[in-house]
Parts: C-alpha cells; sequence; structure tokens
C-alpha cells in the first residue's frame, strides 16, 4: 500500500458467521492500493482466528470495549490517507473501493462520505425484508451533503478524523455531526451501496428500533439537533422530515384511536392524523408493493405503525433519560 491508498477498517465482535464473507468481497475489489485490519472487539467465538487468515493486520483486544473504541483503535494502527470503515456483516461491491478513492480525488473539498444499504438481503424473511428495505428507501430520500455518517460504509480523510464519541452509542452519528459541527463536509453517495448480512427476527427488530432512536436522542441534544431541523433539505442527521413526522404523530393517533374506541369521541382529529400518517407513508409502501409485492406492503401497513410508536417511546425515553442524567449532575 503507498501512502496515498485506503485503510479498511473492520471493527469485529463475535462475528464468526460473518467476518469471512466480509472480508472476501474486500478482498475481490478491483482496486488493490489497501490495507485491511480487523479490530477484534474481544470476541469468544472464532472471529479472530478467521480474520488472521484474510486480513493484512488483526489486532485483538483483551475484552469487548464497543465498535467505537475498536475503529479507533484500528484506525490508529492504519497508514492510509483515506480510512474507510466496514461493520463486520457487510459485503462491499466490487468497486466499492475504486469510486471512494475516485471521490476524493475528483472532490477535495469534502471530508467525508457515506454510503446505503442495497435492496438486496440474502435473509428472505419478512423482519430482515423489510428493515433492509426501510433503510434503502430512507436514505434515498436524503440529499447529497449529510451531517453524518453510516457506519456500515463510510470513509474519510486521515487528516479530518477526530476522537470517536466513546459515551454514545450511535458513534457513526455521532463522528458524522462532530465533523460536521467543526465545519467538515460529508458526502452522501447513493451508488454506494453495500448487502447487509444482518438476520432480523420480530425481537432484534423492536430491540434495533429502540436502542437507535433513544441513543439519536443523546446526539441530537448533544450537537444542537433543534437548529439543524429541517436544513439541508432534511429532518435531523439520517432522518428525513417524513419519517420524523410519522414518529411524531403515531402515539397521537394512538392515543385518539383507544379514546375513540371506548368514547366514540374525536373521530374527525383522528380521521385526519390518521389520513395524514397515510400521506407521509405512501411514497414508502408504494415502494414496497413494487419491490415485494401487494401482500408485503399490506403487512408493512401494520409493521411500519408498530415500528413508529416503538420509535416514539424510544425517543420519549431518551429525553427523559437525558434530563435525570442532567439532574443528576446537578
Amino acid at each position: 500500500m503507498t501512502p496515498q491508498g485506503l485503510s479498511v477498517v473492520i471493527a469485529a465482535y463475535n462475528r464468526e458467521g460473518t467476518i469471512g464473507r466480509c472480508l472476501e468481497a474486500i478482498k475481490a475489489s478491483s482496486y488493490k492500493d489497501y490495507e485491511m485490519i480487523v479490530v477484534d472487539d474481544g470476541s469468544v467465538d472464532r472471529t479472530a482466528d478467521i480474520a488472521e487468515k484474510l486480513a493484512d493486520k488483526v489486532i485483538r483486544l483483551p475484552g469487548h470495549r464497543g465498535p467505537a473504541y475498536a475503529r479507533t483503535k484500528g484506525i490508529e494502527a492504519s497508514n492510509g490517507a483515506i480510512i474507510i470503515s466496514v461493520d463486520s456483516d457487510i459485503l462491499i461491491k466490487p468497486d466499492t473501493l475504486l469510486k471512494i478513492h475516485s471521490f476524493f480525488l475528483a472532490h477535495p473539498e469534502f471530508d467525508a462520505l457515506t454510503g446505503l444499504f442495497s435492496k438486496e438481503h440474502p435473509n428472505k424473511n419478512f423482519f430482515s425484508q423489510y428493515k433492509n428495505l426501510y433503510m434503502n428507501y430512507m436514505f434515498s430520500k436524503l440529499p447529497g451533503e449529510v451531517t453524518f455518517l453510516f457506519g456500515s460504509i463510510c470513509a474519510l480523510r486521515r487528516q479530518a478524523f477526530p476522537s470517536y464519541d466513546m459515551d454514545i452509542g450511535t458513534d457513526d452519528t455521532a463522528l458524522g455531526q462532530k465533523l460536521y459541527s467543526s465545519g467538515k463536509r460529508i458526502a452522501f453517495l447513493k451508488d454506494l451501496e453495500v448487502v447487509h448480512l444482518r438476520r432480523h427476527d420480530f425481537i432484534s427488530f423492536l430491540k434495533n428500533d429502540f436502542f437507535v432512536p433513544f441513543m439519536w436522542v443523546k446526539v441530537f441534544l448533544r450537537y444542537g439537533g433543534v437548529r439543524q431541523l429541517g436544513r439541508k433539505g432534511t429532518g435531523f442527521a439520517h432522518s428525513p422530515k417524513e419519517q420524523l413526522a410519522s414518529v411524531a404523530i403515531t402515539p397521537v393517533i394512538f392515543i385518539m384511536g383507544f379514546v375513540w374506541l371506548f368514547t366514540g369521541a374525536l373521530t374527525l382529529p383522528l380521521a385526519v392524523l390518521a389520513a395524514t400518517w397515510c400521506l407521509l407513508n405512501y411514497s414508502f409502501l408504494s415502494f414496497l408493493a413494487r419491490e415485494r409485492g401487494g401482500l408485503f406492503a399490506f403487512l408493512a401497513i401494520f409493521a411500519t405503525f408498530m415500528d413508529n410508536m416503538v420509535m416514539a417511546s424510544a425517543i420519549l425515553c431518551g429525553f427523559i433519560s437525558d434530563l435525570v442524567q442532567e439532574k443528576d449532575r446537578r
């Protein structure tokens, strides 16, 4: 690898089922001027042993410290002018590294870039397909310049790299916000797609969509999310305006529906809000119908409403948690 090459850093924790495919996809890249560094984050399975056979360097941490710490250790051990972070359950495409290298050469005004999930997903069950298509669609609504990094696939110039926010779980979003708040520019490449290997079931789906919004609130509060709402044609970070509006009105619809069911009151406002929710999600549900058919889209109506309720609950809990922590600090 030349000093101007790429450093691909993969943080992995108990990923023996996916790490081999992840690294093999990187090695199949058409662009070859790179080093591949795996940081094993205290795994208790064969993750590090599998990585030893494929990566240029494997760093074994003595205990589990989380992805932010692991990625930082990998970056500290890297040599490339461009640092690329790839999650250990991701398959990049043969031209991914070339696209990243070419973009930075052509656009010196940008300090970082990020991509999105492909529509393709190897797991065919409903929740895996739904979550993957949901992410693909929501990201497709974002503008060409954003204020976050998507940890599954992102890259930045070495000189732009600050320290991760170790106390915030959604470290990729926090890192993107730290870059943005310091005047750095982040490009969003809609053609930089990767395949996600994670399988979701009902429980993991709910857990993921509670944890991410819960931590999203911490980033929102720390980096003045209120001032960013609506800027650059989006909501805040990776959340489009339509998604935020849908999540905000869903619990109101639920409460009004409960009242209407037992009293018959609030019929008109309930109908107006329900129609608004349908309009906000119509484009997404139509997208699902085109991609997976009418039955899938019909089931997705209930999944989306439930998902919005979980996200709204997580956001509320996140704000309460922050208030409690602030009170304790005083």
